[in-house]
């Protein structure tokens, strides 16, 4: 047997599955460590599975899928294993240890703050504020970890886990670090331009992920990471809107745009031998 891909989510992997099936082509589903890897039985068909695997990774919920889904029969006959409702044990095994930490670092930061006030909060951890403050370099970072809302840290921290999880999973919590590293300190200095040391959220470090994982979901497919198509357009559109003053003053329209542009960046970098061989 040949093998085709390995990707992340067991819906996906099983509507192609079912799909080829249609075609008469037969494909093994393997789960392998929260991953799910691709088998073609016959090599002579490889060119066309590559083929349309091109096309469905480009449109994966397609109708077409779902209808061949239904022709096959039920998830069984893939032999994939979907994983269990959510949960808090199920949560942490398909994380990292550092997707994990940071989302207890914001949430002990954020008790913190309810306990204290967000005042004395940020005059430790808010980027420097006055010169005397400059060599304390944790403050280039810290405010990364700051929140001023339950909604505020709720959707950043679900939009974390999301796309730190599968980045940590499949490219290792040294990549997520670096990744994470670089976008808070541009995104967090972005920033500061515009409002001083007034600032604090993990919006930049998501949309970092979400420029990084995206992009490489499109030009290198392989590497099981990747977003929808929808929250990378409504991501942009978010920060459209910010800069038109629909959202407020309260918005991060710098973070946003600068941790965006840090993950492409850091993407296109990441894939240039694969962008220079599809070339």
């Amino acid at each position: 047997m040949i093998h085709i891909i390995t990707l992340s989510n067991p819906q996906a992997a099983d509507l192609f599955v079912n799909y080829m099936a249609t075609k008469g082509v037969r494909i093994h589903a393997k789960n392998e460590n929260q991953q799910i890897s691709l088998w073609l039985e016959d090599q002579h068909q490889l060119e066309m599975v590559e083929k349309e695997l091109n096309t469905f990774l480009r449109e994966p919920f397609h109708p077409r899928y779902q209808a061949a889904s239904w022709q096959t029969g039920n998830p069984q006959n893939t032999g994939i294993k979907y994983r269990p409702a959510f949960s808090i044990k199920n949560m942490v095994q398909r994380s990292g240890p550092l997707t994990v930490l940071v989302i207890i670092l914001c949430i002990l930061v954020f008790i913190w703050q309810q306990v204290v006030g967000d005042y004395d909060v940020m005059l430790h951890l808010a980027w420097p504020y006055e010169e005397s403050l400059n060599l304390e370099v944790w403050r280039y970072i810290t405010p990364a970890f700051i929140h001023f809302s339950l909604m505020h840290i709720a959707f950043n921290l679900a939009m974390w886990w999301y796309l730190a999880s599968q980045t940590e999973q499949r490219l290792g919590t040294s990549k997520l670090f670096v990744i994470m590293l670089v976008s808070a300190l541009f995104s967090n200095w972005a920033q500061s331009l515009f409002t001083d040391s007034n600032f604090g959220g993990l919006s930049g470090v998501v949309y970092a992920l979400i420029g990084y994982v995206g992009l490489t979901g499109i030009r290198n497919p392989e590497k099981g990471i990747g977003a929808p198509t929808g929250l990378i357009v409504f991501s942009i559109l978010w920060i459209v809107a910010g800069y038109m003053g629909v959202l407020g003053d309260s918005i991060g329209n710098a973070a946003h745009f600068a941790g965006f542009l840090i993950g492409l960046l850091m993407a296109l970098w990441d894939n240039r031998h694969q962008l220079s061989r599809r070339s």
